[in-house]
């Protein structure tokens, strides 16, 4: 009889804990080799068509400055015959940030879906929908996923603290134009519906309420008056962070070629 509940308990036991594998092979260990297979599939194609960043001439500047040679091809003609909604590359220097910027037709596709248009849980960078195509607009958000190991859009985040602003200022964007540079000025935590994400303006007086939202909503921003920022191209990164439940964390730049 002993025997008899002694081995009742024993294959209990086995069934068990076939089960708890089982669950943990389909809830726990699949997903995560799914998600770190995309993303090594997704860096892998990143290196492939990566502009070199220090031999990209500097991009032509807007009407009324001096005029530089546009390039002969297109520095990121490699990104654009993978994905021909490509529309530059982002770099920022020591900070992880070195992804190519999408534009959809909207502002969902590329939340799942990366350079190859498959589907991928990292997304990519993509410009808001609304914005001019050549980021030659006021305004030019660019929106990507918080992962963890400091994936996609996560190193937005370590600007929250003003010293590490300090200490990587400066960032660029490659487009078919060339290399154009950023200066970050500002480090915003707002919820998703903020103003802040207002990418259409027509008159002087807009973009200069504007600036003065952005400087008043801004959690730090470097000396810089509302006049001045309101003549200024702006670039804004976004990415989902955790103060509270929607909180988005918004570095904001503007091109210093303008």
């Amino acid at each position: 009889m002993k025997k008899k509940i002694f081995i009742t308990i024993l294959l209990l036991l086995l069934c068990a804990g076939a089960y708890a594998g089982y669950r943990y092979r389909k809830d726990v260990y699949l997903p995560e080799k799914r998600v770190a297979e995309a993303l090594d599939k997704q860096e892998k194609l990143f290196d492939r068509v990566r502009p070199d960043i220090g031999a990209v001439p500097e991009a032509a500047p807007q009407e009324g400055q001096e005029a530089v040679p546009t390039p002969d091809i297109s520095p990121i003609a490699a990104v654009k015959e993978v994905c021909s909604d490509s529309v530059g590359w982002l770099y920022i220097p020591d900070t992880g940030l070195d992804h190519p910027i999408v534009q959809g037709s909207d502002n969902s596709f590329y939340l799942d879906h990366g350079l190859d248009r498959e589907w991928s849980p990292f997304g990519l960078p993509f410009l808001d929908c609304r914005c001019a195509g050549d980021l030659s607009g006021f305004n030019s958000v660019i929106y990507a996923h918080n992962y963890e190991n400091m994936a996609m859009f996560a190193p937005v985040g370590l600007y929250s603290d003003s010293s590490y602003m300090d200490s990587h200022r400066q960032g660029f964007v490659i487009t078919d134009r060339g290399s154009e540079e950023i200066e970050f000025f500002a480090y915003l935590t707002v919820p998703a519906d903020s103003p802040v994400y207002d990418t259409v303006f027509i008159t002087d007086k807009e973009r200069r309420e504007y600036a003065e939202l952005l400087l008043h909503t801004a959690a730090y921003h470097s000396d810089i008056s509302p006049e001045e920022l309101s003549e200024k191209r702006l670039i804004l990164l976004s990415t989902c962070t955790f103060e509270y439940d929607g909180a988005r964390g918004v570095l904001a730049g503007f091109f210093k070629n303008n």
